[in-house]
Protein backbone atom coordinates (compact mmCIF):
# COMPACT_ATOMS: atom_id res chain seq x y z
CA UNK A 1 0.00 0.00 0.00
CA UNK A 2 2.83 2.36 0.89
CA UNK A 3 4.45 1.74 -2.51
CA UNK A 4 1.14 2.55 -4.26
CA UNK A 5 0.80 5.85 -2.37
CA UNK A 6 4.40 6.81 -3.22
CA UNK A 7 3.73 5.95 -6.86
CA UNK A 8 0.59 8.12 -6.91
CA UNK A 9 2.52 11.02 -5.37
CA UNK A 10 5.29 10.72 -7.98
CA UNK A 11 2.76 10.68 -10.83
CA UNK A 12 0.91 13.63 -9.28
CA UNK A 13 4.14 15.64 -9.02
CA UNK A 14 5.00 14.85 -12.66
CA UNK A 15 1.54 15.99 -13.79
CA UNK A 16 1.84 19.19 -11.75
CA UNK A 17 5.29 19.84 -13.23
CA UNK A 18 3.97 19.25 -16.74
CA UNK A 19 0.96 21.55 -16.29
CA UNK A 20 2.83 24.33 -14.49
CA UNK A 21 2.58 27.51 -16.58
CA UNK A 22 5.71 28.69 -18.34
CA UNK A 23 7.13 31.66 -16.45
CA UNK A 24 7.62 34.92 -18.33
CA UNK A 25 11.33 34.73 -17.56
CA UNK A 26 11.50 31.35 -19.32
CA UNK A 27 10.30 33.02 -22.53
CA UNK A 28 12.82 35.82 -22.36
CA UNK A 29 15.22 35.79 -25.27
CA UNK A 30 18.05 38.03 -26.49
CA UNK A 31 17.16 41.07 -28.55
CA UNK A 32 20.18 40.48 -30.77
CA UNK A 33 22.35 37.53 -31.76
CA UNK A 34 25.85 38.37 -32.99
CA UNK A 35 27.77 35.62 -34.77
CA UNK A 36 31.50 36.22 -35.13
CA UNK A 37 33.63 33.95 -37.30
CA UNK A 38 37.41 34.38 -37.46
CA UNK A 39 38.70 32.91 -40.70
CA UNK A 40 41.55 30.38 -40.24
CA UNK A 41 41.77 30.70 -36.45
CA UNK A 42 43.42 27.75 -34.76
CA UNK A 43 42.41 26.97 -31.18
CA UNK A 44 45.97 27.36 -29.91
CA UNK A 45 46.19 31.02 -30.99
CA UNK A 46 44.21 32.00 -27.92
CA UNK A 47 46.90 30.61 -25.64
CA UNK A 48 49.87 31.54 -27.81
CA UNK A 49 48.97 35.23 -27.95
CA UNK A 50 47.29 35.47 -24.53
CA UNK A 51 49.91 37.78 -23.05
CA UNK A 52 49.58 40.13 -26.03
CA UNK A 53 45.80 40.46 -25.74
CA UNK A 54 44.12 43.25 -23.79
CA UNK A 55 41.36 42.64 -21.26
CA UNK A 56 38.43 43.69 -23.43
CA UNK A 57 38.56 41.34 -26.42
CA UNK A 58 39.29 37.60 -26.43
CA UNK A 59 40.06 37.64 -22.69
CA UNK A 60 36.73 39.28 -21.88
CA UNK A 61 34.82 36.65 -23.84
CA UNK A 62 36.71 33.88 -22.05
CA UNK A 63 36.72 35.37 -18.54
CA UNK A 64 33.07 36.45 -18.60
CA UNK A 65 31.59 33.91 -20.99
CA UNK A 66 31.63 30.18 -21.68
CA UNK A 67 34.56 28.56 -23.48
CA UNK A 68 34.28 25.23 -25.33
CA UNK A 69 37.94 24.27 -25.50
CA UNK A 70 37.51 21.12 -27.55
CA UNK A 71 35.37 22.19 -30.51
CA UNK A 72 35.89 20.50 -33.86
CA UNK A 73 34.60 20.28 -37.40
CA UNK A 74 33.02 16.90 -38.03
CA UNK A 75 33.80 16.68 -41.76
CA UNK A 76 36.36 17.42 -44.46
CA UNK A 77 37.32 19.42 -46.43
CA UNK A 78 37.73 22.23 -43.89
CA UNK A 79 37.34 25.25 -46.15
CA UNK A 80 35.72 28.68 -45.79
CA UNK A 81 32.50 28.00 -47.72
CA UNK A 82 31.60 24.72 -45.98
CA UNK A 83 32.71 26.15 -42.63
CA UNK A 84 30.43 29.16 -42.70
CA UNK A 85 27.55 27.08 -44.06
CA UNK A 86 27.97 24.48 -41.30
CA UNK A 87 28.10 27.06 -38.49
CA UNK A 88 24.84 28.70 -39.50
CA UNK A 89 22.87 25.65 -40.69
CA UNK A 90 23.82 23.20 -37.94
CA UNK A 91 24.75 20.46 -40.38
CA UNK A 92 27.61 19.23 -42.56
CA UNK A 93 28.23 19.40 -46.34
CA UNK A 94 26.63 15.98 -46.79
CA UNK A 95 23.34 17.74 -46.03
CA UNK A 96 23.74 21.46 -46.77
CA UNK A 97 25.48 20.84 -50.09
CA UNK A 98 28.35 23.34 -49.87
CA UNK A 99 31.00 20.68 -50.34
CA UNK A 100 33.85 23.13 -50.96
CA UNK A 101 34.59 26.67 -52.09
CA UNK A 102 34.54 25.35 -55.67
CA UNK A 103 33.48 22.01 -57.06
CA UNK A 104 33.07 20.13 -60.31
CA UNK A 105 29.49 19.94 -61.61
CA UNK A 106 28.86 16.60 -63.28
CA UNK A 107 25.95 17.83 -65.39
CA UNK A 108 27.84 20.71 -67.00
CA UNK A 109 31.40 19.45 -66.89
CA UNK A 110 32.49 22.77 -65.38
CA UNK A 111 33.70 23.99 -62.00
CA UNK A 112 31.33 26.25 -60.06
CA UNK A 113 32.00 28.60 -57.17
CA UNK A 114 29.90 28.03 -54.05
CA UNK A 115 27.99 31.35 -54.28
CA UNK A 116 28.10 32.02 -58.05
CA UNK A 117 24.77 33.09 -59.56
CA UNK A 118 24.51 34.52 -63.08
CA UNK A 119 20.80 35.16 -62.57
CA UNK A 120 21.40 38.10 -60.22
CA UNK A 121 23.06 41.47 -60.75
CA UNK A 122 25.74 43.33 -58.84
CA UNK A 123 24.62 46.10 -56.50
CA UNK A 124 27.08 48.86 -55.68
CA UNK A 125 29.63 48.01 -58.37
CA UNK A 126 29.98 47.66 -62.14
CA UNK A 127 32.14 44.56 -61.70
CA UNK A 128 30.99 40.95 -61.63
CA UNK A 129 31.86 40.69 -57.93
CA UNK A 130 28.18 40.98 -57.04
CA UNK A 131 26.95 38.07 -59.16
CA UNK A 132 26.45 36.02 -56.05
CA UNK A 133 23.65 34.40 -54.02
CA UNK A 134 23.01 31.48 -51.63
CA UNK A 135 21.25 29.42 -54.32
CA UNK A 136 23.64 26.45 -53.87
CA UNK A 137 22.85 26.22 -50.15
CA UNK A 138 20.25 23.44 -49.85
CA UNK A 139 18.94 24.18 -46.34
CA UNK A 140 17.91 27.07 -44.09
CA UNK A 141 20.18 29.04 -41.77
CA UNK A 142 19.60 30.41 -38.27
CA UNK A 143 18.69 33.73 -39.88
CA UNK A 144 16.18 32.10 -42.25
CA UNK A 145 14.44 30.39 -39.35
CA UNK A 146 14.46 33.61 -37.33
CA UNK A 147 12.76 35.45 -40.19
CA UNK A 148 10.18 32.67 -40.51
CA UNK A 149 9.60 32.58 -36.77
CA UNK A 150 8.83 36.32 -36.57
CA UNK A 151 6.92 36.54 -39.85
CA UNK A 152 9.78 38.53 -41.41
CA UNK A 153 9.81 41.13 -38.64
CA UNK A 154 13.36 40.31 -37.48
CA UNK A 155 16.30 41.91 -39.23
CA UNK A 156 19.19 39.74 -40.41
CA UNK A 157 22.43 41.17 -41.82
CA UNK A 158 25.83 39.68 -42.65
CA UNK A 159 29.15 41.42 -43.28
CA UNK A 160 32.55 40.16 -44.46
CA UNK A 161 35.34 40.89 -46.89
CA UNK A 162 34.59 37.57 -48.62
CA UNK A 163 31.31 37.09 -50.49
CA UNK A 164 30.88 33.49 -49.33
CA UNK A 165 31.59 34.46 -45.72
CA UNK A 166 28.72 36.93 -45.84
CA UNK A 167 26.22 35.18 -48.10
CA UNK A 168 26.25 31.71 -46.53
CA UNK A 169 25.74 32.99 -42.95
CA UNK A 170 23.04 35.42 -44.15
CA UNK A 171 21.11 32.63 -45.81
CA UNK A 172 18.27 32.93 -48.27
CA UNK A 173 15.96 35.57 -46.78
CA UNK A 174 18.27 38.02 -45.00
CA UNK A 175 17.72 41.77 -45.19
CA UNK A 176 21.23 42.20 -46.49
CA UNK A 177 24.62 40.62 -47.07
CA UNK A 178 27.60 42.85 -47.85
CA UNK A 179 31.12 42.01 -49.03
CA UNK A 180 34.19 43.91 -50.25
CA UNK A 181 35.00 44.69 -53.87
CA UNK A 182 38.73 45.29 -54.22
CA UNK A 183 38.28 46.97 -57.60
CA UNK A 184 36.58 50.01 -56.07
CA UNK A 185 37.29 49.72 -52.34
CA UNK A 186 33.59 49.49 -51.47
CA UNK A 187 31.23 47.04 -49.83
CA UNK A 188 28.68 45.68 -52.28
CA UNK A 189 25.77 43.24 -52.51
CA UNK A 190 23.55 41.54 -55.11
CA UNK A 191 19.97 41.77 -56.32
CA UNK A 192 19.21 38.58 -54.42
CA UNK A 193 18.97 40.83 -51.37
CA UNK A 194 18.25 44.34 -52.67
CA UNK A 195 18.05 46.54 -55.75
CA UNK A 196 20.26 49.28 -54.32
CA UNK A 197 22.56 49.73 -51.35
CA UNK A 198 21.05 51.29 -48.22
CA UNK A 199 21.92 54.96 -47.70
CA UNK A 200 24.10 54.11 -44.69
CA UNK A 201 26.24 51.73 -46.78
CA UNK A 202 26.69 54.40 -49.45
CA UNK A 203 27.67 56.89 -46.76
CA UNK A 204 30.15 54.38 -45.35
CA UNK A 205 31.66 53.69 -48.79
CA UNK A 206 32.03 57.42 -49.44
CA UNK A 207 34.38 57.65 -46.45
CA UNK A 208 36.98 55.74 -48.50
CA UNK A 209 38.30 54.03 -45.39
CA UNK A 210 40.19 51.40 -47.38
CA UNK A 211 42.33 54.13 -48.91
CA UNK A 212 42.85 55.81 -45.55
CA UNK A 213 43.93 52.61 -43.84
CA UNK A 214 46.26 51.44 -46.61
CA UNK A 215 47.97 54.81 -46.77
CA UNK A 216 49.33 54.09 -43.28
CA UNK A 217 51.25 51.02 -44.43
CA UNK A 218 51.60 48.09 -42.05
CA UNK A 219 54.15 47.81 -39.29
CA UNK A 220 53.92 45.81 -36.07
CA UNK A 221 51.71 47.35 -33.40
CA UNK A 222 54.39 46.79 -30.76
CA UNK A 223 58.21 46.69 -31.11
CA UNK A 224 58.97 43.69 -33.29
CA UNK A 225 61.59 42.27 -30.94
CA UNK A 226 58.77 41.54 -28.48
CA UNK A 227 57.00 39.14 -30.86
CA UNK A 228 58.65 36.16 -29.26
CA UNK A 229 55.68 33.88 -29.88
CA UNK A 230 56.66 33.78 -33.57
CA UNK A 231 59.68 32.75 -35.62
CA UNK A 232 62.04 35.40 -37.03
CA UNK A 233 60.38 37.91 -39.35
CA UNK A 234 62.77 37.10 -42.18
CA UNK A 235 62.69 33.40 -43.04
CA UNK A 236 62.29 30.99 -45.95
CA UNK A 237 58.68 30.01 -45.30
CA UNK A 238 56.70 33.13 -46.24
CA UNK A 239 55.65 34.95 -49.39
CA UNK A 240 54.08 38.41 -49.53
CA UNK A 241 50.57 38.37 -51.08
CA UNK A 242 51.64 40.22 -54.24
CA UNK A 243 54.69 37.92 -54.63
CA UNK A 244 56.88 40.97 -55.30
CA UNK A 245 57.52 42.47 -51.88
CA UNK A 246 59.92 40.89 -49.43
CA UNK A 247 57.90 39.23 -46.67
CA UNK A 248 59.26 41.40 -43.86
CA UNK A 249 58.00 44.43 -41.96
CA UNK A 250 57.24 47.24 -42.67
CA UNK A 251 54.86 47.04 -45.68
CA UNK A 252 54.03 49.95 -47.98
CA UNK A 253 50.99 49.97 -50.27
CA UNK A 254 51.65 53.10 -52.34
CA UNK A 255 51.97 51.18 -55.62
CA UNK A 256 48.57 49.54 -55.11
CA UNK A 257 46.93 52.83 -54.14
CA UNK A 258 48.40 54.54 -57.22
CA UNK A 259 46.49 51.99 -59.31
CA UNK A 260 43.31 52.30 -57.20
CA UNK A 261 43.67 48.63 -56.36
CA UNK A 262 42.29 48.02 -52.89
CA UNK A 263 42.37 44.22 -52.96
CA UNK A 264 45.54 44.17 -50.86
CA UNK A 265 43.63 45.37 -47.77
CA UNK A 266 42.34 41.82 -47.37
CA UNK A 267 45.87 40.66 -46.50
CA UNK A 268 46.36 43.30 -43.82
CA UNK A 269 44.88 43.82 -40.34
CA UNK A 270 42.94 46.76 -41.79
CA UNK A 271 40.65 44.32 -43.59
CA UNK A 272 39.37 43.20 -40.18
CA UNK A 273 39.11 46.78 -38.96
CA UNK A 274 37.05 47.97 -41.92
CA UNK A 275 34.78 44.94 -41.45
CA UNK A 276 34.28 45.94 -37.81
CA UNK A 277 33.62 49.53 -38.89
CA UNK A 278 30.83 48.46 -41.26
CA UNK A 279 29.35 46.14 -38.62
CA UNK A 280 29.12 49.05 -36.15
CA UNK A 281 27.57 51.24 -38.85
CA UNK A 282 24.98 48.52 -39.52
CA UNK A 283 24.26 48.12 -35.82
CA UNK A 284 23.54 51.84 -35.49
CA UNK A 285 21.74 52.55 -38.77
CA UNK A 286 19.47 49.50 -38.66
CA UNK A 287 18.84 49.87 -34.89
CA UNK A 288 19.58 46.19 -34.43
CA UNK A 289 18.43 44.76 -31.13
CA UNK A 290 16.06 47.62 -30.42
CA UNK A 291 12.84 46.38 -31.99
CA UNK A 292 10.12 44.07 -30.74
CA UNK A 293 11.72 40.99 -32.30
CA UNK A 294 15.20 39.48 -32.07
CA UNK A 295 17.64 40.58 -34.78
CA UNK A 296 20.83 38.94 -36.01
CA UNK A 297 24.19 40.29 -37.18
CA UNK A 298 26.74 37.91 -38.72
CA UNK A 299 30.33 39.17 -38.90
CA UNK A 300 33.22 37.28 -40.47
CA UNK A 301 36.79 38.52 -40.14
CA UNK A 302 38.64 37.32 -43.25
CA UNK A 303 42.03 39.04 -43.09
CA UNK A 304 43.32 36.40 -40.70
CA UNK A 305 42.91 33.86 -43.52
CA UNK A 306 44.65 35.92 -46.20
CA UNK A 307 47.54 36.70 -43.86
CA UNK A 308 47.74 33.10 -42.68
CA UNK A 309 47.90 31.70 -46.22
CA UNK A 310 50.76 34.00 -47.19
CA UNK A 311 52.89 33.89 -44.06
CA UNK A 312 51.98 30.72 -42.15
CA UNK A 313 50.82 30.21 -38.54
CA UNK A 314 54.20 30.86 -36.89
CA UNK A 315 54.77 34.26 -38.52
CA UNK A 316 55.06 37.70 -36.95
CA UNK A 317 52.41 38.84 -39.43
CA UNK A 318 49.85 36.37 -38.07
CA UNK A 319 50.68 37.36 -34.51
CA UNK A 320 50.24 41.04 -35.27
CA UNK A 321 46.94 40.54 -37.10
CA UNK A 322 45.53 38.76 -34.02
CA UNK A 323 46.82 41.39 -31.61
CA UNK A 324 45.04 44.01 -33.70
CA UNK A 325 41.89 41.89 -34.11
CA UNK A 326 41.71 41.69 -30.32
CA UNK A 327 41.36 45.48 -30.25
CA UNK A 328 38.68 45.38 -32.95
CA UNK A 329 36.75 42.83 -30.89
CA UNK A 330 37.07 45.04 -27.83
CA UNK A 331 35.55 47.96 -29.72
CA UNK A 332 32.72 45.76 -30.99
CA UNK A 333 31.94 44.39 -27.51
CA UNK A 334 32.09 47.83 -25.91
CA UNK A 335 29.72 49.22 -28.52
CA UNK A 336 27.26 46.35 -28.03
CA UNK A 337 27.36 46.72 -24.25
CA UNK A 338 26.83 50.48 -24.48
CA UNK A 339 24.06 50.49 -27.07
CA UNK A 340 22.13 47.31 -26.21
CA UNK A 341 23.45 46.05 -22.89
CA UNK A 342 25.20 42.78 -22.14
CA UNK A 343 21.98 41.26 -20.78
CA UNK A 344 20.13 41.88 -24.03
CA UNK A 345 22.29 40.09 -26.60
CA UNK A 346 24.19 36.86 -27.14
CA UNK A 347 27.48 36.72 -29.02
CA UNK A 348 29.23 33.58 -30.19
CA UNK A 349 32.72 33.43 -31.66
CA UNK A 350 34.26 30.57 -33.58
CA UNK A 351 36.33 29.88 -36.72
CA UNK A 352 35.60 28.31 -40.09
CA UNK A 353 38.75 26.13 -39.99
CA UNK A 354 42.32 26.09 -38.71
CA UNK A 355 45.60 25.84 -40.61
CA UNK A 356 48.59 23.55 -41.03
CA UNK A 357 52.15 24.47 -40.15
CA UNK A 358 54.25 25.21 -43.23
CA UNK A 359 55.53 21.76 -44.31
CA UNK A 360 58.87 23.20 -45.40
CA UNK A 361 59.35 24.57 -41.88
CA UNK A 362 58.38 21.23 -40.34
CA UNK A 363 60.79 19.34 -42.58
CA UNK A 364 63.62 21.64 -41.54
CA UNK A 365 62.78 20.68 -37.95
CA UNK A 366 62.83 16.97 -38.94
CA UNK A 367 59.05 16.71 -38.54
CA UNK A 368 57.17 14.79 -41.29
CA UNK A 369 55.34 16.79 -43.95
CA UNK A 370 55.26 17.24 -47.69
CA UNK A 371 53.72 18.66 -50.84
CA UNK A 372 51.52 17.26 -53.58
CA UNK A 373 51.61 18.58 -57.14
CA UNK A 374 47.95 18.36 -58.22
CA UNK A 375 48.78 18.47 -61.93
CA UNK A 376 51.28 15.63 -61.57
CA UNK A 377 48.82 13.65 -59.46
CA UNK A 378 46.15 14.07 -62.14
CA UNK A 379 48.56 12.77 -64.79
CA UNK A 380 49.44 9.79 -62.59
CA UNK A 381 45.78 8.85 -62.12
CA UNK A 382 44.96 9.27 -65.81
CA UNK A 383 47.95 7.15 -66.80
CA UNK A 384 46.86 4.39 -64.43
CA UNK A 385 43.33 4.40 -65.87
CA UNK A 386 44.68 4.43 -69.43
CA UNK A 387 46.85 1.40 -68.73
CA UNK A 388 44.06 -0.37 -66.86
CA UNK A 389 41.02 0.47 -69.01
CA UNK A 390 42.29 1.95 -72.26
CA UNK A 391 40.94 5.41 -71.38
CA UNK A 392 41.94 8.12 -68.89
CA UNK A 393 38.34 8.22 -67.56
CA UNK A 394 39.09 11.20 -65.27
CA UNK A 395 36.85 14.25 -65.73
CA UNK A 396 38.24 16.24 -62.81
CA UNK A 397 40.46 16.06 -59.75
CA UNK A 398 39.36 18.65 -57.19
CA UNK A 399 39.06 18.87 -53.39
CA UNK A 400 40.77 15.49 -52.99
CA UNK A 401 38.01 13.83 -54.99
CA UNK A 402 38.23 12.08 -58.35
CA UNK A 403 35.34 12.58 -60.74
CA UNK A 404 35.08 9.87 -63.40
CA UNK A 405 33.36 10.08 -66.79
CA UNK A 406 30.49 7.70 -66.10
CA UNK A 407 29.18 7.89 -69.67
CA UNK A 408 32.56 6.75 -70.93
CA UNK A 409 32.62 3.90 -68.40
CA UNK A 410 29.18 2.82 -69.57
CA UNK A 411 30.22 2.87 -73.22
CA UNK A 412 33.25 0.74 -72.36
CA UNK A 413 30.95 -1.57 -70.38
CA UNK A 414 32.94 -1.03 -67.21
CA UNK A 415 31.39 -1.66 -63.82
CA UNK A 416 31.44 1.73 -62.08
CA UNK A 417 31.84 0.37 -58.57
CA UNK A 418 34.62 -2.01 -59.62
CA UNK A 419 36.53 0.87 -61.23
CA UNK A 420 36.06 3.02 -58.11
CA UNK A 421 37.36 0.28 -55.82
CA UNK A 422 40.36 -0.39 -58.06
CA UNK A 423 41.18 3.31 -58.25
CA UNK A 424 40.80 3.76 -54.47
CA UNK A 425 43.26 0.91 -53.90
CA UNK A 426 45.68 2.48 -56.39
CA UNK A 427 45.53 5.84 -54.59
CA UNK A 428 46.91 4.20 -51.46
CA UNK A 429 50.15 3.59 -53.38
CA UNK A 430 50.61 7.31 -54.09
CA UNK A 431 53.15 8.99 -51.82
CA UNK A 432 51.47 11.27 -49.29
CA UNK A 433 47.99 9.68 -49.56
CA UNK A 434 46.62 8.30 -46.28
CA UNK A 435 43.14 7.00 -47.13
CA UNK A 436 40.89 6.56 -50.19
CA UNK A 437 37.27 5.49 -50.46
CA UNK A 438 34.95 4.73 -53.40
CA UNK A 439 31.54 6.41 -53.51
CA UNK A 440 29.77 3.13 -52.80
CA UNK A 441 31.46 2.90 -49.40
CA UNK A 442 30.74 6.54 -48.53
CA UNK A 443 27.12 6.25 -49.59
CA UNK A 444 26.10 3.00 -47.98
CA UNK A 445 28.38 2.25 -45.01
CA UNK A 446 27.88 3.89 -41.63
CA UNK A 447 31.10 5.07 -40.00
CA UNK A 448 31.33 6.08 -36.35
CA UNK A 449 32.14 9.56 -35.11
CA UNK A 450 35.83 10.07 -34.41
CA UNK A 451 37.19 8.07 -37.33
CA UNK A 452 38.83 9.93 -40.22
CA UNK A 453 36.59 8.04 -42.67
CA UNK A 454 33.59 9.46 -40.78
CA UNK A 455 34.83 12.99 -41.49
CA UNK A 456 35.15 12.20 -45.20
CA UNK A 457 31.65 10.73 -45.21
CA UNK A 458 30.15 13.81 -43.50
CA UNK A 459 31.74 16.00 -46.18
CA UNK A 460 30.46 13.80 -49.01
CA UNK A 461 27.24 14.80 -50.76
CA UNK A 462 25.70 11.97 -52.78
CA UNK A 463 24.69 14.23 -55.67
CA UNK A 464 27.57 16.69 -55.87
CA UNK A 465 30.64 14.73 -54.76
CA UNK A 466 33.00 12.56 -56.81
CA UNK A 467 33.58 8.86 -57.40
CA UNK A 468 36.61 8.48 -55.13
CA UNK A 469 37.50 10.60 -52.10
CA UNK A 470 40.95 10.50 -50.52
CA UNK A 471 42.99 12.29 -47.87
CA UNK A 472 46.66 13.09 -47.35
CA UNK A 473 48.97 12.26 -44.48
CA UNK A 474 49.31 14.85 -41.71
CA UNK A 475 51.09 18.04 -42.85
CA UNK A 476 50.88 17.07 -46.53
CA UNK A 477 49.12 19.50 -48.85
CA UNK A 478 48.50 20.68 -52.41
CA UNK A 479 50.32 24.00 -52.10
CA UNK A 480 53.55 25.82 -52.88
CA UNK A 481 56.41 25.71 -50.38
CA UNK A 482 55.80 29.13 -48.84
CA UNK A 483 52.80 29.91 -46.66
CA UNK A 484 50.16 27.37 -45.81
CA UNK A 485 46.65 26.11 -46.44
CA UNK A 486 43.93 23.98 -44.81
CA UNK A 487 41.30 21.39 -45.65
CA UNK A 488 42.51 18.31 -43.78
CA UNK A 489 40.84 16.02 -41.27
CA UNK A 490 43.53 16.54 -38.64
CA UNK A 491 43.21 18.60 -35.48
CA UNK A 492 45.27 21.51 -36.78
CA UNK A 493 42.42 22.13 -39.26
CA UNK A 494 39.38 20.86 -37.34
CA UNK A 495 40.10 22.24 -33.84
CA UNK A 496 38.72 25.77 -33.44
CA UNK A 497 37.68 28.02 -30.55
CA UNK A 498 34.02 28.39 -29.53
CA UNK A 499 32.99 31.13 -27.10
CA UNK A 500 29.57 32.29 -25.92
CA UNK A 501 29.02 35.62 -24.17
CA UNK A 502 26.09 37.76 -23.10
CA UNK A 503 22.54 37.27 -21.87
CA UNK A 504 22.18 34.24 -19.59
CA UNK A 505 25.57 32.81 -20.57
CA UNK A 506 27.29 31.39 -17.47
CA UNK A 507 30.97 31.84 -16.79
CA UNK A 508 32.88 28.63 -17.33
CA UNK A 509 34.58 26.23 -19.68
CA UNK A 510 34.64 22.59 -20.66
CA UNK A 511 37.00 20.23 -22.44
CA UNK A 512 34.27 17.85 -23.61
CA UNK A 513 34.28 17.41 -27.37
CA UNK A 514 31.58 19.31 -29.25
CA UNK A 515 31.04 19.99 -32.94
CA UNK A 516 30.66 23.27 -34.79
CA UNK A 517 27.29 22.04 -36.09
CA UNK A 518 26.03 22.28 -32.49
CA UNK A 519 26.04 26.09 -32.60
CA UNK A 520 22.91 26.59 -34.73
CA UNK A 521 20.56 24.39 -32.65
CA UNK A 522 21.90 26.04 -29.49
CA UNK A 523 20.98 29.49 -30.78
CA UNK A 524 17.61 28.15 -31.95
CA UNK A 525 16.84 26.89 -28.43
CA UNK A 526 17.73 30.32 -27.02
CA UNK A 527 15.32 31.93 -29.48
CA UNK A 528 12.50 29.38 -28.88
CA UNK A 529 12.26 28.58 -32.59
CA UNK A 530 12.72 25.74 -35.04
CA UNK A 531 16.17 24.41 -35.82
CA UNK A 532 17.45 25.12 -39.35
CA UNK A 533 15.75 22.45 -41.43
CA UNK A 534 18.84 20.35 -42.12
CA UNK A 535 20.23 20.43 -38.57
CA UNK A 536 22.10 17.36 -37.36
CA UNK A 537 23.93 19.02 -34.44
CA UNK A 538 22.80 18.98 -30.82
CA UNK A 539 22.14 21.94 -28.48
CA UNK A 540 24.93 22.73 -26.04
CA UNK A 541 23.36 22.31 -22.60
CA UNK A 542 25.96 24.30 -20.66
CA UNK A 543 24.96 27.63 -22.19
CA UNK A 544 21.18 27.07 -22.29
CA UNK A 545 20.69 25.46 -18.87
CA UNK A 546 19.35 28.71 -17.42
Amino acid sequence: MKKIIVGILVITNVVIAQTKPIAANDLKQPKLVVGVVVDQMRQDYIYRYWNKFGNGGFKKLINEGYFYKNTHYNYVPTYTGPGHASIYTGTSPATHGIISNDWYVKETGKVTYCTDDDNVKSVGTDSKAGLMSPKNLLVTTIGDELKLNTNQQSKVFAISLKDRSSILPAGHSANGAFWFDGSNGKFISSTHYMTQLPAWVNEFNNLQLAKQYLSKGWNTLYPIEGYTESIADKNNYEAAPNKKDTAVFPYNYKSQLDKNNFEIIKATPYGNTITKDLALACLKAEQLGRGKQTDMLCISFSSTDYVGHSYGPRSVEVEDVYVRLDKDLEELINSLNASIGKDNYVLFLTADHGACDVPAHLKDLKIPGGYIDEDELTKTIKTFCMNQYGDSLVSSLINQQIFLNENKMASLKLNKFAVEHTLANFMLSVKGVAEAYPSEVLKYENFTDGAFKYLIQKGYNHVRSGNVAFSYNPAWMEYHNKGTTHGASYSYDTHVPLLFYGMGIPKGHTVKKVNVVDIAPTIAIMLHMSFPNGTTGKPLEEVIAR
